[in-house]
C-alpha cells in the first residue's frame, strides 16, 4: 500500500495534488507533469482528518470500496488483487520450500498478508503497522480483503514504527514486503526509501530469502522514482530483478524491485515451471498470478529496461539480450 503525505493544494497535475477547484465527487491522482488519473466516488463511508493526514473509506462508481489517504489511491476493491499477488507470489515461489518467515512492512488492509499466509510453507507472517487507526480500519471496512486471516495462528500484527520493531525482532525473515508510504519530500516515508533504510533491509533477510518493494509509476514519463528506488534496491541486494505489472486503479504501469543475496532467476522461470510450483506450494486460489502473467512481469519493455539501465540497475532479461 503506498501513502503520501498532506501536499499542498496545486493547479499543477505533476504535484499529485487535486486542483483547488477539482469536484469532490472525483479522485484526482498526478502521475506525471500533465497526466492523471480520476475515479467518481458516489459515497463516502469514513473520514477523518486530524490536519496530518485524511484518511477516506470510499465507494467508487467502477471499481468499488477504497482507501484514499490525502487523496491519493492504496486500495481499490475491483482490481486490488493484482497488486497483492504481483508483490508476493514471484519472489515467495523464488525462495522455495525455504519460506518460512514473512515480515509485512506497512500493508494497510492486508493484501499482501493474505497472499502470503496462502503458502504451505509459511509458518510465521508479521505486520508491522505504524497506524492503530489502519489496523482497525482494516478490519472494519475491508474484511473483503483479508478473507480471514486475522484469525489465522500464523499471522501477527505489530503496531510500531518499523525501526523500533527491528530493534528488538528476531532475524532474520525468508520473505520482506516493503508495502509502505510515497517518499514525498517531508514525509515521514521519506526514510523509508533512503540508503540507510535499505541497508537495514538487507540485513534482515536471510540468505536464501528476497526482498519486495513497490518501485511506483513505470511510464514513460512517469518512472523518474521508481528508475531510483530501483536502484536503492541494486546497490544494497547482490541480485536485483524488476517486475512490471498494470493495476487499472493506479492508471499506469506498476514496477516492483526484488533484491536478494542470490540469483532467484526470476527472469528464467517458464510458465510451466511457475504453474508447477503453484499447485504445489499454494492453499487458495489466485486470481491474477501464473505461468503466462509470470513471464509478461519478468518481460520489461525496451523503453523501461533503458531507464533502469541508466541508473546502473539493468535487469537479468537485458543482460541475457545483450548477451545472445
Amino acid at each position: 500500500m503506498r501513502r503520501a503525505a498532506n501536499p499542498a493544494a496545486s493547479p499543477h497535475p505533476a504535484s499529485g495534488a487535486r486542483p483547488s477547484d477539482w469536484p469532490r465527487t472525483w479522485t484526482f491522482e498526478g502521475i506525471a507533469s500533465g497526466e492523471a488519473h480520476c475515479h467518481e466516488v458516489v459515497e463516502r463511508l469514513f473520514l477523518a482528518d486530524d490536519g496530518d493526514q485524511c484518511i477516506e473509506v470510499v465507494r467508487t462508481r467502477s471499481f468499488g470500496r477504497g482507501l484514499l489517504l490525502d487523496g491519493r489511491i492504496q486500495h481499490l476493491e475491483g482490481d486490488e488483487y493484482i497488486y497483492s499477488e504481483a508483490i508476493v507470489h514471484p519472489a515467495a515461489l523464488a525462495v522455495g520450500k525455504a519460506l518460512k518467515r514473512v515480515l509485512v512492512v506497512g500493508g494497510g488492509p492486508g493484501g499482501a498478508v493474505r497472499e502470503a499466509l496462502k503458502h504451505l510453507s509459511v509458518e510465521e507472517v508479521v505486520q508491522v503497522e505504524i497506524d492503530q487507526r489502519m489496523a482497525d480500519l482494516a478490519r472494519r471496512h475491508f474484511t473483503h480483503v483479508a478473507r480471514g486471516f486475522h484469525d489465522d495462528p500464523r499471522f501477527r500484527l505489530v503496531i510500531a514504527d518499523i525501526r523500533d520493531y527491528l530493534a528488538s525482532a528476531p532475524l532474520p525473515f525468508d520473505l520482506v514486503i516493503h508495502d509502505v508510504s510515497e517518499p514525498l519530500p517531508g514525509s515521514p516515508a521519506e526514510f523509508l526509501f533512503s540508503p540507510e533504510h535499505f541497508a537495514a533491509m538487507a540485513q534482515l533477510v536471510s540468505t536464501r530469502g528476497a526482498f519486495v518493494t513497490w518501485a511506483g509509476a513505470a511510464g514513460p514519463c512517469s518512472g523518474h522514482e521508481a528508475s531510483r528506488i530501483h536502484a536503492l534496491t541494486a546497490e544494497h541486494f547482490a541480485r536485483a530483478e524488476g517486475l512490471v505489472c498494470h493495476a487499472q486503479s493506479y492508471g499506469t504501469s506498476w514496477l516492483f524491485s526484488v533484491g536478494s543475496h542470490r540469483d532467484l532467476d526470476l527472469e528464467g522461470r517458464s510458465a510451466s515451471i511457475v504453474d508447477r510450483l503453484l499447485a504445489t506450494r499454494l492453499d487458495g486460489t489466485l486470481t491474477y498470478y501464473d505461468g503466462i502473467t509470470h513471464r509478461h512481469m519478468v518481460s520489461l519493455p525496451k523503453d523501461l529496461r533503458a531507464r533502469l539501465a541508466a541508473r546502473g540497475t539493468t535487469p537479468v532479461s537485458a543482460f541475457q539480450e545483450e548477451l545472445s
